[in-house]
């Protein structure tokens, strides 16, 4: 039984210590300690805690303080207030949220207009005012002068500005609404403003402006190749002038590019609105052309014309050109004419001559097959050729016949002198007479007589056989200068001279001893001149 009594009242003073320990610790947690229903001990159970309470108190020095019940009555308050205040915060921010979301932030700029706060649509009314109200295009002359001023009003322009302006305000960090509130930094934002016009209207502006009269400016010329330069033989390219006509195609595409693009000032020229030349100076065909005339011109072609120098070059040939389109020739008339006066003026064959005989007697002879002829056809062909390979050169025009002797006195001093009417010939070499002799040329009586004129030997050989209608006859040596008319031994002759001529004389050759054939073929050769007279 004692241990029973001894084991409850351990039981009841464990019980007392933790329900003590309950009600500290409730007081420090400021809640009310929770009482545990016991059925039937409801009365001990409150005393005790009663008793407890009070003996906790008198432990107590007095010195210690109650924060129980002060603690309850501040507390309160003060969460109240917390939360009004996070919620007006809540709200304002909430606010701030929505309205950002339709206006811009206080520091935005949209294509330099100040829209803090602004709507999207007061953003758009106003740019689009300013636009229509301000916007002008100023075309400028390549002086720099101004030509005309088109106004957003005369070209009935219209702004559309709409998406971008929205698309700028969409774009806004509504979240972050309170730093961009509170900062100072501008935020520009610059869109692409999409210009709405009639071409037709910029057009007629343009053409009531009077800019594409024709009056008023001057055509473009096309760069071109000069006349023939004498300081220079040759030629040059003269540059295009653009002149001062606008093209008005160009002009009312470069004017509506302009306006689109909300451009202030057209530079005309920059633009390429003046009418433009066709031929540039750096045109390859123009080019092409100039390299070849001064390839022509550049050719120099000095003739010894029958001891007279002619002198054929640019002064002469740039007459002669031809410019057809690209194609650059030679008129060939022009240098033929050329050809033939030169021909005429130099050639002596077929032309009569005065001569003075060794006995001192001047006569005319008639030309005869003798003196210096050009081939005007083949000269002609050569002359073309040469200038076409810009040729600098020297030379002679091809001849048909050769005269001993260059010059209008082409017999010179080396020469055959036969005097018909004497019967005697004479041969000089360079002034020097070398031999004389007679002879006995073409019957009078039979009408053989020797013609008389100026000729050129026209070959020589030896051993010949001579033939005719009734003879045939071998020659040491034979000297042909007149067709079938020549010099000649004649072996079978005893004498020469006289007037054996007249009645008993050749088929119109010149006989001679052998002895004087032989010295005379052996000093002449081929075009020496044969000189016959009576």
């Amino acid at each position: 039984m004692k241990r029973n009594t001894k084991g409850n009242n351990h039981k009841k003073r464990k019980k007392n210590l933790s329900e003590k320990s309950n009600l500290e610790l409730a007081e420090n947690k400021n809640i009310a300690p929770q009482e545990k229903e016991d059925s039937g001990g409801s009365g001990k159970k409150e005393e005790e805690c009663k008793a407890s309470e009070k003996e906790e108190k008198e432990k107590s020095n007095g010195n210690e303080t109650q924060v129980l019940k002060p603690k309850k009555k501040k507390i309160l308050p003060a969460v109240i207030v917390t939360v009004l205040f996070f919620s007006i915060l809540a709200l304002v921010y909430l606010y701030g949220m929505y309205y950002y979301k339709y206006h811009f932030f206080p520091a935005q700029q949209v294509n330099g207009l100040a829209c803090g706060n602004f709507t999207a649509e007061e953003t758009i009314r106003q740019l689009q005012d300013r636009y229509y109200e301000n916007y002008r295009l100023v075309l400028m002359d390549r002086d720099g002068a101004e030509v005309l001023t088109i106004t957003a009003s005369d070209a009935q322009l219209e702004f559309s500005i709409a998406q971008e302006v929205e698309e700028i305000l969409a774009s806004q960090n509504t979240f972050g609404w309170i730093g961009n509130f509170f900062s100072k930094r501008i935020r520009e934002d610059q869109t692409y403003i999409a210009v709405e016009f009639d071409d037709t209207i910029i057009e007629e502006i343009l053409v009531q402006a009077g800019i594409f009269d024709s009056k008023n400016g001057k055509k473009p010329t096309d760069a071109y190749i000069s006349e023939y330069l004498e300081d220079i033989n040759g030629y040059e390219i003269i540059p295009e002038k653009e002149g001062t006509l606008l093209d008005r195609e160009l002009t009312v595409a470069s004017v509506c590019k302009a306006i689109s693009n909300m451009d202030t000032i057209l530079d005309l020229t920059d633009a390429g609105c003046y009418r433009q030349p066709e031929i540039t100076a750096d045109n390859k065909d123009l080019q092409a052309k100039l390299e070849k005339m001064n390839k022509l011109v550049s050719a120099q072609i000095i003739y010894d014309w029958n001891g007279e120098e002619e002198v054929v070059d640019g002064e002469l040939i740039h007459n002669w050109l031809v410019v057809d389109g690209k194609e650059v020739s030679i008129d060939t008339e022009q240098v033929k004419a050329f050809v033939e006066e030169k021909a005429k003026e130099h050639d002596t064959y077929g032309k009569k001559r005065d001569f003075v005989t060794t006995l001192g007697v001047e006569v005319r002879l008639p030309s005869g097959a003798y003196g210096w002829k050009t081939d005007k056809d083949a000269e002609t062909e050569a002359l073309i050729e040469l200038i076409m390979e810009g040729a600098v050169t020297e030379r002679e025009p091809e001849y048909i016949s050769r005269g001993w002797s260059k010059g209008i006195n082409d017999i010179g001093n080396s020469y055959v002198e036969i005097d018909l009417t004497n019967q005697h010939l004479y041969l000089y070499k360079e002034g020097e007479l070398i031999l004389e002799t007679d002879f006995v040329s073409g019957d009078m009586a039979k009408g053989n007589a020797t013609p008389q004129g100026v000729f050129g030997l026209t070959y020589k050989t030896t051993d010949a056989v001579l033939r005719g209608r009734d003879y045939e006859t071998p020659v040491n040596y034979w000297m042909p200068f007149n067709g079938n008319v020549g010099m000649h031994d004649a072996t079978w002759r005893r004498r020469f001279g006289g007037d054996i001529y007249l009645t008993n004389g050749s088929h119109g050759c010149v006989n001679l001893p052998l002895d004087m054939a032989a010295s005379i073929y052996s000093q002449i050769s081929t075009g020496f001149p044969i000189i016959c007279y009576y």
